[in-house]
């Protein structure tokens, strides 16, 4: 049988909510009831840099929480995973920040590219595609079995 597999960008930022995991850049998650969080004002400043960030490290969370939910749905053959990324600067993630945050974002991060700590755009397409490649629980650096991460 052909297993067939569907991945959803997810993030560590539900864990990661201190400065030496996100720079201090991005709060941690605000949960309440998944019918709250899909209706606009579901979070204090919906305007602000720091309500646009709180609303991008919840919905991480609920994509973690929604491939669970998959995993315990889905009939046998077919997985869901959540899929890391890691850093990417140059995706536009911050393109109607301030513009302090939008030079350093623009200039500043695309150099970290050249470090362990991010990954280009591409390499986070090639990565995701291992993912979605790989059978149920074959690659041992990533959970890939169905409901991993």
């Amino acid at each position: 049988m052909t297993r067939r597999r569907s991945s959803f960008p997810s993030s560590l930022l539900p864990d990661a909510v201190d400065f030496r995991h996100n720079l201090g850049m991005v709060p941690g998650p605000a949960w309440q009831s998944p019918d709250v969080l899909a209706r606009p004002g579901a979070f204090p400043g919906p305007d602000t840099a720091a309500g646009g960030r709180t609303a991008y490290s919840t919905s991480k969370l609920a994509a973690i929480h929604l491939v669970h939910e998959y995993a315990r749905r889905l009939p046998a053959g077919i997985d869901a995973v959540a899929f890391d990324p890691g850093f990417v600067p140059g995706t536009g993630l911050a393109r109607n920040a301030g513009p302090v945050s939008r030079f350093v974002i623009r200039r500043v991060l695309p150099v970290m590219t050249l470090t362990p700590f991010a990954t280009r755009p591409g390499a986070a397409g090639r990565h995701l595609a291992a993912v979605n490649r790989s059978v149920s629980g074959s690659a041992p650096e990533r959970d890939t079995r169905s409901g991993g991460y």
